[in-house]
């Protein structure tokens, strides 16, 4: 699980650590802010990939990319958004490394009411990891691989029809 790598804009280029560490995953899931096309293609070139668009992306992604995707794997319902709203709304509550305040969970409800089907939703934009249990759902934001904070994260995803671990890995 990826976001937010902001490719060319941020990062030159995918750190060579995290390219070897996605090397032996199955499924690629890119939560927005590519900002280049090349980076889906990078990452296709290592793993089947699914990706969708985010707020800084470019035009050629955000006209190739959905804003959402659910998917099946392993017979689990997975949703991936970036999780962007309109700046005004966000202001209200989302702010980085908040995800327990009472706020938050008008921007939990909001990932909900976007993909009700999923029991997984993995998303991007605030550039803090979570794995975060809430109302029956696992939420995940595998934080930022373009350093925020001093910090870049992915994640990974073990999944199979009895058992969901997810797991957050600093670069």
């Amino acid at each position: 699980m990826l976001s937010d790598t902001h490719v060319p804009t941020l990062l030159p280029e995918l750190p060579s650590q995290l390219l070897e560490r996605l090397a032996d995953v199955d499924l690629i899931l890119h939560a927005g802010d590519l900002v280049s096309i090349e980076i889906l293609k990078s990452l296709q070139s290592i793993a089947d990939t699914v990706a969708v668009h985010g707020n800084v992306d470019y035009h050629q992604v955000v006209s190739q990319l959905p804003r959402k995707q659910l998917l099946s794997v392993v017979g689990r319902q997975l949703g991936l958004i970036h999780g962007n709203q309109a700046p005004r709304i966000e202001r209200q509550y989302l702010q980085p490394g908040t995800y327990d305040s009472p706020a938050m969970e008008t921007f939990y409800e909001y990932l909900a009411h976007e993909l009700p089907d999923a029991e997984i939703i993995v998303f991007g934009h605030v550039h803090v990891p979570v794995v975060k249990h809430w109302n029956d759902r696992l939420l995940v934001n595998p934080g930022a691989v373009a350093p925020y904070r001093g910090h870049s994260s992915f994640g990974l995803l073990d999944l199979d029809a009895d058992t969901v671990r997810p797991q957050i890995i600093e670069l």
